[in-house]
């Protein structure tokens, strides 16, 4: 073959793998061009959404057999299914939570807002209309208490706030101050008898919410934030929900639980070493009671700890349905009852998780509405029956949880509208019922819980 002719096949060559190079450049180019667009465009719905999800409790176990009736509140929701571990797992925070908290400022999310911050106290004008009306015909007004346990995910403050301002109605919402801390700073905290950063809740920020667990931390505070300038109360449920343990703690054993917990609330800059500081409006004055995780404790030992550091209440008792509060160790005992079951004929503490363990866990669209009917019925019922006698003060526990598809929620949601909107019912916090029972004397409460008062027709 000729010089001539090899050099004219090398040049045709190069010029057929030059062609071969711009093809596959340009399919790199294109390729990656659609993943850039494809990112954009998905990134706004992404950001946008905030899905709540399912949760599953995260120590109550398999529900018991339909009529089983536990006596206390057996665990929290576990969150809302979170993205794990935080992206500056491993570090002290780094940077992650400065972008975190910029993410957070931007997020639409279904907060109310007001510029100044409400005594949570101070029962909302609707409330305060109610009790006005009852007070002039005679009667004392028919308290409503709605609490949550575990309250620490705003996506469930964007359901439950936008309610409360709707109705008229004030919440008490009880925070575990696990959820407060980061996984990586875990031995932050110290449990009385357990391992530092022991969480009998299965995990810390990261639970929290929807996100990751910086986000959740910064999210739960501007949650926070916002009930609280609302009027509504932020209460304790303690640090990690330690529940049987807890019966032997000591007096000094809860007030390092408590301190503990204020720690986080007030401080959890310093507790988590973030850069970009978290601000609050929440102060030591904001806290007044709580309640023990699954209702338990020592309870002489606990109300000396919560006498010891201010507190005015605790809410960690089973009660008797239509009884009126008293006081034991200088503290308001606000017990939650145990109602008549619509569906049973057995009764159950008025709380979300009683419900559920008794129901059991089903996916039956069906089975799930006449759960939700029940649920209301057994609600609207026990403040029907109260409402026409001795108007004791009602209290119904929830979580931060969706058990059964959300049917407690429900049927929550339903009974809130129904009650607070009756012309001498007041829904109103627990340090609301506190201070407004701290007025009335020991005379007039004992006629009252006598039922010595002309009837509601």
């Amino acid at each position: 073959m000729s010089t001539r002719t090899r050099s004219s096949q090398y040049t045709r060559h190069r010029q057929r793998a030059a062609v071969r190079r711009r093809r596959i450049t340009l399919l790199v180019v294109l390729a990656f061009s659609l993943c850039i667009v494809g990112a954009a465009l998905a990134y706004p719905q992404l950001r946008a959404s905030s899905p709540t999800g399912a949760e599953a409790p995260a120590s109550a176990g398999q529900p018991a057999t339909p009529d089983a009736n536990p006596g206390a509140d057996a665990g929290e929701g576990g969150g809302n299914g979170g993205a794990g571990a935080d992206a500056a797992a491993g570090s002290d925070g780094g940077d992650a939570d400065q972008a975190a908290a910029a993410g957070a400022e931007t997020e639409q999310d279904r907060l109310p807002v007001v510029t100044e911050k409400r005594p949570d106290w101070q029962p909302s004008p609707q409330a305060q209309a109610a009790i006005d009306t009852a007070l002039a015909n005679g009667r004392p007004p028919q308290f409503l208490i709605a609490s949550f346990d575990g309250a620490a995910d705003i996506d469930m403050y964007g359901t439950w706030l936008p309610l409360a301002e709707e109705l008229g109605a004030r919440f008490t919402f009880f925070v575990s101050g696990i959820y407060l801390l980061l996984p990586q700073r875990a031995t932050e905290y110290q449990p009385p008898g357990k391992p530092a950063g022991f969480s009998n809740l299965g995990g810390y920020a990261e639970l929290a919410g929807s996100r990751s667990a910086v986000e959740n931390l910064y999210d739960n505070f501007r949650a926070f934030d916002a009930a609280r300038m609302l009027g509504n109360e932020i209460g304790s449920h303690y640090v990690s929900h330690i529940c049987d343990e807890s019966n032997a703690w000591t007096t000094d054993d809860w007030v390092s639980e408590q301190s503990q917990w204020e720690r986080l609330m007030l401080n959890a800059t310093e507790v988590n070493a973030l850069k970009r500081p978290i601000s609050t409006v929440l102060t030591k004055d904001d806290f007044h009671g709580g309640r023990s995780p699954c209702l338990m404790g020592d309870k002489p030992a606990l109300y000396r700890a919560m006498g010891q550091l201010g507190y005015e209440y605790d809410a960690s008792q089973e009660g008797i349905l239509g009884q009126w509060p008293a006081k034991q160790q200088g503290l308001w005992n606000f017990s939650l009852p145990s109602i008549p079951r619509v569906g049973s004929k057995y009764s159950t503490l008025a709380m979300d998780y009683n419900f559920y363990f008794n129901h059991g866990k089903t996916d039956d669209p069906a089975k799930l509405k006449t759960l939700e009917n029940w649920t209301y019925r057994s609600y609207m019922g026990a403040l029907n029956g109260l409402y026409t006698s001795n108007r004791a003060p009602l209290s119904i526990g929830s979580h931060f949880a969706t058990w059964n598809s959300g049917v407690y929620n429900r049927a929550l949601d339903r009974t809130l509208r129904k009650a607070c909107t009756k012309p001498e019912v007041a829904c109103v916090t627990y340090i609301t019922l506190a201070r407004w029972l701290d007025q009335q004397t020991p005379a007039q409460l004992a006629k009252w819980n006598a039922g010595d008062f002309p009837p509601a027709s």
